[in-house]
C-alpha cells in the first residue's frame, strides 16, 4: 500500500489543478441541492468515486450522518470535524481539497473536497484511484 500510495501522491502532485477541477465539476451538479438527508443521499449515488459524504456546521460539528452509495452511518453524527481542517492546504474559492491519505476503514485512498457555504461544510470523500483512472493518469 506504501508503494501504491507514493505513486498516488506523485500523480495527484503533478495533476492537483485537473483533478481539483474534474471533482468540484461532479459536485456542481448537485449544488442547487440542499442539504437534507434525501439530497445528500441523491448525490452520493449519482456522483462517480464520491465514497462518503456529510455535512458539519461552523463549529466543526457533523450534523448529519456518513452517507454511503450503499448504507447511512448515524454513528459520525455529532463529532468534532475540526482535525479534519489539517488536511486542507490552499483556500482559493468556496473548494478546499486536500493531499490523498489513506482511509483505513475502506482500505482506499481517498482525497477529501471540502465545500464552504453560508453556515455549513460539506465534505466529500472521492476514491482518488478511481478518479486517476477515469483521468487517464494511472498506468496499470
Amino acid at each position: 500500500m506504501i508503494d501504491e500510495l507514493e505513486k498516488i501522491e506523485e500523480i495527484y502532485c503533478s495533476n492537483r489543478i485537473k483533478i481539483r477541477s474534474f471533482l468540484i465539476d461532479l459536485l456542481k451538479k448537485h449544488e442547487k441541492d440542499d442539504y437534507s438527508l434525501e439530497s445528500l443521499k441523491k448525490m452520493v449515488k449519482e456522483t462517480p468515486f464520491l465514497m462518503v459524504a456529510y455535512v458539519v456546521n461552523d463549529d466543526c460539528i457533523q450534523e448529519s450522518p456518513n452517507i454511503y452509495k450503499d448504507h447511512i452511518n448515524n454513528e459520525k453524527k455529532g463529532l468534532n470535524r475540526r482535525s479534519f481542517l489539517r488536511y486542507i492546504r490552499t483556500k482559493r474559492d468556496r473548494f478546499f481539497m486536500s493531499d490523498p491519505y489513506y482511509n483505513e476503514t475502506s482500505g482506499k485512498v481517498y482525497v477529501l473536497l471540502y465545500e464552504e457555504h453560508e453556515n455549513k461544510m460539506l465534505f466529500s470523500n472521492f476514491d482518488i484511484k478511481e478518479v486517476l483512472k477515469e483521468l487517464n493518469l494511472w498506468d496499470e
